[in-house]
């Protein structure tokens, strides 16, 4: 990742749901601080007194609108032609299912230009010319793409140097080692007969270690067993 300041545009008919949640905690505050940039390019829906059309019913027929090419690809063609060569991502339901390794990926390049589409979706011309990255934050529809942007900015943006206050804090995670996270607790060490279990409280690294990995384990085979599996798989392949 280059030392310059890791830069997010967003090319949107919604500008004012940015930033939105970005601008809290430690991504708002390392934002203020200049650790990334936020750069809001909206779709202009009126030009010369005149309303601009930026999305059109589908050809061949169906529900929905979807944006045009012919809106969207002079922006992105600009920004190429200045030197720009951020990825783009496209959030989509059709997407490619965005998990952490792709986190990583996209935090190791200068920054990201997300296109937001809305409603039906977007002009199949514009993935196909400029090669964007569509990607699904999960297996459900949302009414448009910015919610998604949001959630895949603060995941990378969490990542960047000097964001979090210490690395343990994205080592321990779910996902950094194919597991869920293990369950976590604070005192009181008794609050209405719910307890702290003793081991968390025993002083001994080596039984709290083991139990935490066993524990991400149960967690895991319980909430996802498509990870479980996997993990399992890996495990066994690398013994053998």
């Amino acid at each position: 990742m280059s030392s310059i300041t890791w830069k997010i545009s967003i090319i949107t008919t919604t500008p004012e749901i940015f930033p939105g949640p970005l601008q809290y905690s430690n991504i708002g505050k390392s934002l203020a601080d200049g650790k990334w940039s936020l750069e809001i390019i909206p779709l202009e829906k009126r030009k010369n007194n005149k309303k601009v059309k930026i999305d059109g019913s589908p050809a061949g027929g169906g529900p929905g609108m979807i944006m045009k090419a012919d809106i969207v690809l002079p922006i992105i063609n600009n920004m190429r032609e200045s030197g720009d060569t951020r990825p783009l991502i496209v959030p989509a339901a059709r997407g490619i299912k965005y998990d952490q390794k792709i986190t990583k990926d996209l935090i190791r390049k200068d920054g990201l230009i997300f296109l937001c589409g809305r409603f039906e979706g977007i002009d199949q011309r514009i993935i196909e010319s400029t090669g964007a990255l569509e990607l699904s934050i999960g297996d459900y529809i949302l009414t448009n793409g910015d919610i998604a942007a949001i959630n895949i900015i603060d995941s990378c943006v969490r990542l960047l140097d000097g964001v979090l206050s210490t690395q343990a804090s994205t080592e321990n995670e779910s996902y950094e080692d194919g597991l869920l996270e293990y369950p976590q607790y604070t005192l009181p060490r008794d609050y209405g007969g719910l307890k702290i279990p003793d081991v968390l409280l025993s002083g001994d690294h080596g039984a709290i270690s083991k139990w935490r990995y066993n524990q991400s384990l149960l967690t895991t085979e319980k909430n996802r067993p498509d990870l479980y599996r996997k993990y399992k798989k890996k495990t066994r392949d690398s013994d053998s």
